[in-house]
């Protein structure tokens, strides 16, 4: 122990030799502190030396870092030794043999590898990279099994909008007007669309009390519900009212309760609805279709039943099986898609609480356009100047009029433009996230002629002025045809309990780009992210060797 602090001493006198005693102690401390850096690969010899200027202009060397009991063995270090050092012991494999390789030939060819390596690595990279900025894409579809699926909105809406009992009488003389026009041949006829179109335009003046009065009440429509074998209730149905096809019943959107889900699939297992379409009632000349649309949706959807619906017609059990579709798509640099909480491009979250989608974004993109452009509102489609979506615009006259000619040249102007994808919609792209449902329908005669009178019975017990109606209207001899030309079935079910999937991925994403990148390196050069870490060490040691030579020389107080 005493030998080993004599040593010590004697070292710290030798690099400090004009030091007292208590400096050398602080001298050797200091040397404690230096011996925790040192450079791999380098001679225990060599050491950083640095100038020192005494008072008497005269030089001495002065050794910093580990001491050595050979004073006479301790070389300067230089930064040709640390690079020297550095192809010693590196992992980057052409480096170490092009440097120890014996003759010109070898340093040759191992130097050509080298480089043709390299080469090979900066043209796999190119390519690696360039697949990667190209942001490619690939759709993954899985089929999977489920024991219970979310049951799907299912909404029905009446071909005739508006009872003929309940028409009012502006509404009674219009048509009526425009139907002895059409049927004279008048040279001021109007056609049936235009019609439709005036109709619009007055009852988009009416409150919603006022509009729901005009349609199909749920008892003149449903006349039976159930799902899953059990009876369903109004209560169960979300009501709205569409300016073409009057009230609109909505089973099963979770806004009256919670969502029903179903565990097998068939006909028995869904949702059956026995509906009255009140032929009757149907509005002359107006109406061309007698049936039911049936719109089949995602419950956070806004149903179309003029855009996307299926229609059933009296006289029919229409079965209808789905099949649900999840679709998920990537936004950012791998495409365009919308998240379903922007309600600035739809206008139906705020009458109807619902949720983005792309028809909704067109469709208010192009009542957004009317308004901006012909300051009037299409009178089918929901305005409201106190929201988000409209109240940056000037706020619109009114409900476009076609007896306006100024504003049917703009409206023809603005619907053209739709129509062929020049109006600019740029932000109703897809959304990211969205369940749709595939329908195949098929359909068989109802009632069996055999099942009339039972059906006449149950009719008679459960609604007897329902009968009465009937037979007031055909005839006590014709409630046969009469309930033919009046009720329908429709049957919604799950085809198969199976869902599909449809995931939009990364052709080459981050990880996958990663473990190329590293693997090319390693591939073509043998670099590893060791490898990296050696030529960051060789960097810091530079940094260390070149502070230390910075100043030539140190005054000596």
């Amino acid at each position: 122990m005493g030998d080993d602090l004599d040593t010590t001493m004697r070292l710290t006198s030798t690099v400090y030799p004009h030091a007292s005693e208590g400096e050398s102690q602080r001298n050797q401390e200091t040397l404690s502190k230096r011996n925790l850096y040192g450079f791999n690969g380098v001679p225990s010899q060599y050491r950083l030396t640095k100038r020192i200027s005494h008072n008497n202009n005269s030089m001495e060397l002065q050794t910093v870092g580990v001491a050595v009991e050979d004073e006479a063995a301790e070389k300067s270090l230089s930064a040709r030794v640390i690079l020297t050092g550095f192809m010693d012991f590196t992992t980057s494999h052409g480096i170490t043999h092009t440097y120890h390789a014996k003759g010109t030939l070898k340093k040759l060819f191992w130097g050509f590898l080298t480089l043709a390596s390299t080469v090979l690595l900066c043209l796999h990279l190119w390519i690696m990279i360039s697949g990667y900025i190209a942001y490619d894409s690939v759709t993954n579809i899985n089929i999977n099994e489920a024991r219970s699926l979310d049951f799907p909105a299912v909404t029905v809406c009446n071909n005739n909008g508006v009872k003929r009992s309940n028409m009012p009488s502006w509404m009674d003389d219009l048509v009526k007007s425009s139907m002895g026009s059409y049927l004279n041949g008048s040279d001021d006829k109007i056609s049936k669309n235009d019609l439709v179109k005036k109709i619009s335009e007055e009852i988009s003046l009416l409150n919603t009390t006022e509009k729901s009065m005009l349609g199909y009440s749920y008892a003149d429509m449903i006349i039976l519900c159930s799902f899953n074998g059990e009876n369903c209730f109004e209560s169960d149905f979300w009501t709205f009212y569409h300016s073409v096809y009057g009230n609109c019943y909505s089973f099963n959107t979770g806004k009256n309760g919670a969502i029903q889900k179903t565990s097998l699939a068939g006909p028995s297992n869904g949702l059956t609805l026995i509906i009255n379409i009140g032929l009757y009632e149907y509005v002359k000349f107006l109406t061309e279709e007698a049936g039911i649309k049936v719109v089949i949706h995602d419950q956070k959807a806004m149903p179309f039943p003029d855009h996307d619906s299926l229609s059933t017609s009296p006289g029919q059990v229409n079965n209808i099986a789905v099949k649900m579709m999840n679709t998920t798509r990537l936004d950012g640099n791998y495409g365009n898609c919308t998240r379903l909480d922007s309600n600035e491009d739809n206008m139906y979250f705020y009458p109807y609480n619902v949720s983005y989608t792309q028809w909704a974004c067109l469709r208010t993109c192009y009542q957004k356009e009317l308004v901006n452009t012909c300051k009037c509102f299409d009178p089918d489609l929901p305005y409201d100047y106190d929201t988000i979506v409209f109240n940056h615009i000037e706020k619109a006259k009114g409900p476009c009029k076609l007896t306006n000619s100024t504003n049917v040249n703009c409206i023809t102007e603005v619907s053209s433009r739709f129509a062929d994808r020049t109006l600019k919609c740029g932000t109703c792209y897809q959304p990211c996230n969205e369940i749709l449902y595939e329908s195949t329908q098929s359909t068989s005669s109802y009632p069996a002629l055999s099942y009339i009178d039972d059906f006449v019975a149950v009719i008679n017990k459960t609604n007897p002025l329902l009968l009465s109606k009937l037979k007031d209207e055909y005839g006590d001899d014709q409630v046969s045809f009469a309930i033919q030309s009046n009720f329908l079935k429709i049957n919604v079910f799950h085809q198969r309990m199976t869902y599909t999937t449809y995931e939009q991925v990364a052709s080459y994403d981050d990880y996958q780009f990663a473990s190329d990148f590293g693997g090319a390196w390693g591939l073509w050069i043998g670099w590893s992210i060791l490898t990296i870490f050696e030529l960051i060490e060789l960097g810091l040691d530079m940094l260390v060797y070149y502070c230390y030579n910075a100043n030539k020389s140190q005054p000596s107080q």
